[in-house]
């Protein structure tokens, strides 16, 4: 697997930790594969014991391993706390993203209720009117001062849209238009973060399944989420114990769980972070798809005052993939460094759907989210009435209050949930896809798809 070099001066259990994750890194150490004893390790390297368990320990504390008493030390199967490097064994790595990703092909069996598809339904698409534009104003569009950040005038849509539907008050100059969320994410994680930065997501969370954070090597770290968000108690814990680099939540309607932070826990998390000097990535994809008046969706990025948050939004939720926009809300120094990155990476944005999200916004955006907003809720409470008909007692999950989904969780589960869906006819999302690779009692159920002739 690898070799001690006595004579390298480098202390021997570094070298010992070096090796054993090169060996993950390259895939001689599998995920799950059972490491030799320390006694086997300390003969095969010829070491005293001592170092190898020192050196085993602090892998032991990173989570790049796992010891598990009276059974032995593996390799940790799960995302968070490895600290992965790129690796140039492409059919590895072809294979590892092939198998994180869910298939929503049809099946064959007309009864089932197919619940896995988290995207919106082609049948709530909006009906949309292009825009009566010339191709020389498109490459005027494109040709506009600092149009790195996006056309202008999408640009002002953004803001009034924002100060329409939240009351908040953000400069043009702050706002930074994507092609959808995880395009903002990855610049994140490329522009604002190194090689071995740990960062804090939601558990369970989708951020689990952005293959982003593994490709430029970040350490990943959950923070167990209830009914009202993550846990403040769990983020101290994190943040002390592994010098976390930067916070990414999604607080309304979050995906898989479906819960909302309230406006308490949302200041509680905004007050914590700023006296730990920690930023707060926000996605906040759902906000605009509350079932009740009561439910405050308002954004964590509203009550910022030092420019610590960055908020990112965007259209897919509303118009699925026929746009793929979204905007990018931060300090105006951080929005032109990622500009510029995105620049070199792609040359930037093209100008026609950003001219199509700026008539969406401007002419149907209200309408539409009022009309998602009623479709939506009934969905939810036509596929909440089939489970309570459907599932046994010891299955339980929250009623939804907006946005796409809902987590079920099953008590007393004796084999995998996925598994006893299918025997109902129910395909759901695993709760592995988001980071609950310890647990198999949890599912996503995405309601936007539950029809009656689902």
């Amino acid at each position: 697997m690898f070799n001690i070099q006595k004579q390298s001066g480098k202390p021997l259990y570094q070298q010992i930790i070096e090796g054993i994750e090169a060996a993950i890194i390259s895939g001689k150490l599998s995920p799950g594969e059972r490491l030799p004893s320390e006694r086997d390790l300390s003969i095969w390297l010829n070491v005293n014991r001592s170092t190898v368990i020192r050196a085993l320990d602090e892998l032991a504390e990173r989570n790049i391993i796992i010891k598990k008493l009276g059974s032995g030390t593996y390799v940790n199967d799960q995302k968070w706390g490895l600290l992965t490097y790129p690796s140039f064994n492409w059919r590895n790595n072809i294979v590892d993203s092939y198998q994180q990703l869910p298939s929503f092909q049809p099946t064959s069996t007309q009864s089932n209720h197919d619940l896995r598809n988290g995207d919106l339904p082609i049948d709530l698409y909006p009906s949309l009117k292009l825009p009566e534009w010339d191709w020389q104003s498109l490459i005027l569009a494109e040709q506009q001062d600092n149009v790195q950040l996006g056309i202008l005038s999408l640009r002002e849509s953004v803001q009034r849209y924002l100060k329409t539907r939240f009351s908040f008050t953000v400069p043009v100059e702050q706002i930074m238009i994507t092609s959808g969320a995880q395009q903002a994410i990855s610049l994140i994680a490329l522009g604002l973060l190194k090689p071995g930065d740990a960062i804090g997501i939601e558990q369970p969370s989708y951020f689990y399944a952005l293959p982003i954070f593994q490709s430029v090597g970040l350490r990943i770290y959950g923070i167990p989420v209830d009914q009202h968000g993550l846990s403040i108690e769990r983020l101290d814990e994190l943040v002390h114990k592994h010098s976390l680099k930067m916070l990414f939540v999604n607080p309304n309607f979050q995906n898989p769980t479906g819960s909302v932070m309230p406006m308490n826990r949302k200041k509680a998390l905004m007050d914590f972070c700023r006296r730990k000097n920690l930023p707060i990535v926000e996605d906040d994809a759902y906000s605009q798809l509350s079932f009740y008046s009561t439910v405050d969706t308002s954004p964590i990025k509203q009550l910022d005052i030092e420019g610590q948050t960055i908020y990112i939004g965007s259209l897919s939720k509303y118009l699925g993939k026929s746009i793929r926009i979204g905007w990018m809300i931060a300090p105006e120094s951080v929005v032109n460094h990622l500009a510029n990155i995105r620049q070199k990476l792609d040359s930037g944005l093209s100008a026609l759907p950003q001219v199509m999200a700026e008539h969406y916004l401007n002419h149907y955006a209200f309408t539409h989210e009022e009309k998602l907003r009623k479709e939506l809720h009934q969905r939810a409470q036509n596929c909440v009435q089939w489970l309570k008909s459907t599932l046994p007692n010891d299955y339980q999950f929250d009623l939804p209050l907006g946005g796409f989904h809902l987590y079920l969780t099953h008590k007393n589960a004796t084999k995998n949930i996925i598994d006893s869906l299918a025997t109902m006819n129910i395909l759901a999302l695993s709760c592995e896809y988001f980071g609950d690779k310890k647990l198999q009692n949890s599912a996503r159920l995405s309601f936007t798809h539950f029809t009656n002739e689902s």
